[in-house]
């Protein structure tokens, strides 16, 4: 009867035993499985919230280049319109680019001969302030649209020392060298207070020491105004339409 007291004893004491450990195997197991569960939300929120962020990001990086797309395409609009040309202002800054320049004179009736000289008339009024149409209007009277025998032997585009007909002419490196001093030597003394032959900038005021034969007649003033004129409504054609 003792004995079977300590056998009974003993079964009761395993069971606890046994029942404490697979308590505890099976907390374990339900905590470990709500942290699992727990870690899964976690980074799988933080990854929408990162797609967002990025989503978000690039459709701002997307609209602020449109953005900037518009304004220079707005500034380039402004430009274009602005470019002109004035006779009582040889100093008027057209703002014109070479290459439209040359798309102009390739489509002005004479003048695609002038074509290589865009980035020459355009340097020149970038360096020396002399407007482009009214230097581009000058070479083309003074050598016939870079066609006369000064012009393609002398390089000499815009009659520089030439007094008259018989005179021999200042003798130029290039065309391109004739175009910049030209500007160079207008700007200097023709269109600067103090110059030695300023009479103010008018097209009109050159003409009086550039071209002193005017009493003969040849209309330098007129001939230049309407040159440039006809170069500028060849541009206003080709891009303001």
């Amino acid at each position: 009867m003792k004995l079977s007291k300590k056998v009974i004893s003993l079964i009761c004491l395993t069971s606890l035993m046994l029942g404490f450990n697979s308590s505890s195997r099976s907390s374990s197991a339900y905590n470990n499985s709500n942290l699992c569960s727990i870690d899964f939300d976690y980074y799988s929120k933080n990854t929408v919230v990162e797609q967002t962020i990025v989503k978000s990001s690039t459709s701002i990086n997307v609209a602020n280049s449109q953005r900037e797309n518009i304004l220079l395409e707005e500034k380039e609009n402004l430009r274009k319109q602005n470019v002109n040309y004035s006779r009582d202002d040889m100093t008027l800054v057209s703002g014109i680019t070479e290459k439209e320049l040359n798309n102009v004179f390739m489509n002005y009736t004479g003048a695609s001969t002038m074509a290589h000289l865009s980035g020459a008339i355009v340097d020149a009024e970038k360096k020396y302030g002399v407007n482009a149409f009214t230097m581009a209007a000058i070479v083309a009277l003074e050598s016939g649209f870079a066609t006369s025998r000064r012009a393609v032997e002398d390089n000499n585009l815009t009659g520089y020392e030439v007094y008259s007909d018989d005179s021999e002419g200042h003798l130029f490196s290039s065309q391109y060298e004739s175009v910049v001093q030209t500007a160079r030597h207008l700007s200097k003394n023709y269109l600067s207070k103090g110059g030695p032959y300023y009479l103010g900038v008018a097209v009109d005021d050159v003409q009086i020491n550039y071209c002193p034969d005017e009493g003969k007649g040849k209309n330098w003033d007129g001939k230049v105004d309407k040159l440039a004129h006809g170069f500028l409504k060849t541009y206003k054609n080709l891009y303001l339409q």
